[in-house]
């Protein structure tokens, strides 16, 4: 009876995958032609997801009798049946949501309180245990030369409590390339600011607001503005957005994050560094080097697909000044994930496939297949594909002693 059930079991996978089709489209605004970047595309009722690249392209795997669901913030939403896809890269044209009525709201509650309370909310919401399917990438550039890349199909294994989010990571598929360094290079190198681990930390326990934006509770530091947004839908958001004090002198950030009013689930966050406050930016001594950070963003984007809400995409962004006796450099580094699926996880995975380490390069490549090009991943521009090719040409692998 066992085999049976598992020769079912295995003819059903089979039907399912055979039923899958590869959809490509760009998605522009339909007034000004303009690429939509950062667009959710999702399968409707599924987890399956990927987003749009700076072209508006993207690409995804989809049963054939699903329907597409493309939105964005200040977009009406579209639905497209699988079928309308062909072979060819479909446009898909989106309209801006009519707003009715966009108003200033005044509110007893301060609202660094009313802050507070979205992100208490929203980090008690999220599903746990929950096993999150992801694409990563990161592009690292030196002194204004890509000089690194990596990507990867990554399983976060996301647990713990509402105080403290715990992440596994799995890495099924990963490449990298960057140029190779001499030894005393290597010895003297940062490591990542970035953090391939906290991919999916920060975004779960809203570290960037809490422990970088706001550290030790500084909203004296800010001036809030609370906004109501409404279309002839009749669909309603929130945003505080902040900026710092002029009167205040400190490397401060500015931002905005996009709830929703009945539930208090956060939608989109966006925050960077305040143009008017970089001068202020002060070095730090670490053991091997002074490190000056110069500009920093960072953007999340959620969703409730099933009552499960979850995070669906992250963009960081790190530009930091590193010197010492021997050495002077511009570091910059950018990195993405999307989350393409979920399921609720029992935490079985095996304990010595696990990634402890920092940096998606500390792991050799391995692949067996383009995953780059399937799975849901980002789509590359064009740019990207001309960096990647050129440090794929140059690439020196120095061996490390470790």
């Amino acid at each position: 009876m066992k085999n049976l059930f598992a020769i079912s079991f295995l003819l059903f996978c089979l039907s399912t995958t055979a039923q899958s089709v590869s959809i490509h489209g760009v998605v522009k605004d339909i007034v000004t032609k303009e690429a939509v970047i950062a667009a959710s595309v999702g399968v409707q009722n599924s987890g399956l997801g990927t987003i749009t690249n700076e072209e508006g392209n993207f690409q995804m795997n989809a049963p054939k009798s699903g329907s597409i669901v493309i939105s964005c913030l200040g977009y009406k939403p579209m639905i497209i049946p699988v079928p309308e896809f062909n072979e060819e890269i479909k446009t898909i044209f989106l309209e801006q949501s009519e707003e009715v009525l966009e108003e200033v709201i005044v509110t007893k509650v301060p609202l660094h309180q009313v802050l507070k309370e979205v992100v208490e909310t929203s980090v008690a919401r999220f599903n746990k245990p929950i096993l999150l399917h992801t694409y990563y990438r990161e592009f690292v550039r030196e002194n204004n030369k890509y000089t690194k890349f990596s990507d990867g199909l990554i399983d976060y294994h996301v647990s713990g409590t509402t105080k403290k989010t715990k992440s596994a990571l799995i890495i099924l598929q990963n490449r990298s390339f960057f140029l190779g360094k001499s030894e005393e290079e290597e010895d003297e190198s940062m490591g990542s600011f970035l953090n391939v681990q906290r991919g999916i930390i920060s975004g779960y326990s809203f570290t960037y607001l809490t422990e970088y934006v706001f550290s030790e509770g500084a909203y004296e530091e800010y001036e809030f503005n609370l906004k109501s947004k409404k279309d002839k839908a009749g669909n309603e958001y929130y945003s505080i957005s902040f900026v710092p004090k002029p009167e205040v002198e400190k490397a401060l950030y500015q931002g905005t994050i996009t709830y929703d009013p009945r539930t208090k689930l956060i939608y989109e966050v966006d925050v960077f560094m305040a143009p008017t406050h970089k001068s202020y930016t002060k070095t730090r001594n670490f053991l091997i080097a002074k490190v000056a950070f110069l500009d920093s963003k960072y953007k999340s984007a959620y969703k409730v697909v099933n009552n499960n809400y979850l995070m669906s995409y992250n963009n960081r962004y790190l530009k930091i000044h590193i010197w010492n006796k021997k050495n002077d450099y511009l570091s910059e580094s950018r990195s993405d994930l999307i989350v393409t699926d979920f399921e609720k996880d029992d935490q079985s995975y095996n304990k010595k496939e696990v990634f402890t380490k920092k940096d998606l390069y500390d792991k050799p490549t391995s692949f067996k297949e383009k995953f780059w090009q399937t799975n849901n991943a980002i789509v590359l521009t064009s740019e990207e594909e001309k960096i990647i090719a050129s440090l794929e040409k140059e690439t020196i692998e120095v061996p490390k002693n470790k």
